[in-house]
């Protein structure tokens, strides 16, 4: 385990949980990663939920192929982690990097699969630029758990949970990426 290693868990709703692990790479892999999110070959398509009237706000993506996942070693140094556990009786199924950017406008939205492993790319984030990822109760009404957007910082949660992201500020880094691993129950 990585000096400075945070974990915290949380109940949002409904037993549903989510965990917060901060430090889990090295930043020789953190700097390695990073480098290789801003050489990703972005689409336009990804949307929030399934709302029709939302589909029309778009964000840029990138779905990682199995050769990318290779390359970058993610799932083999997550199993030499505290999350690692995170991962046990399930199986990925995707794995997207997401770039957002100050004028995105994003909604609240759950997916379909168990489980999502988030891990928060950028390499400096600083107070006043925003871009919280907010977890609400089941009517995604109410918050009941913000994450601030930290550097090395892992989330797992349950995918159920409805979520959505606090758009950086103007004055923040244009892009933030966020590097989603999306499993389900094997």
């Amino acid at each position: 385990m990585l000096r400075n290693q945070m974990i915290i868990e949380a109940e949002v709703d409904n037993g549903r949980k989510l965990r917060v692990y901060d430090n889990v790479f090295d930043m020789e892999y953190r700097n390695n990663l990073y480098a290789f999110a801003h050489a990703s070959k972005f689409q336009i398509g990804w949307a929030d939920g399934s709302i029709i009237e939302n589909k029309k706000h778009q964000f840029l993506h990138s779905v990682y192929s199995a050769e990318d996942l290779s390359k970058i070693e993610i799932v083999e140094r997550l199993n030499k982690t505290p999350a690692a556990d995170e991962m046990i009786g399930h199986t990925l199924t995707k794995c997207v990097l997401n770039l957002s950017t100050p004028a995105d406008v994003n909604f609240v939205h759950s997916h379909p699969e168990d489980k999502i492993l988030l891990y928060y790319v950028n390499l400096e984030w600083h107070d006043g630029w925003h871009g919280e990822t907010l977890f609400f109760d089941e009517a995604g009404k109410n918050i009941m758990f913000a994450s601030a957007y930290t550097p090395g910082r892992l989330i797992a949660f349950d995918a159920k949970i409805p979520h959505t992201i606090r758009p950086q500020s103007h004055i923040a880094a244009f892009y933030r990426l966020t590097l989603a691993l999306v499993y389900t129950k094997c």
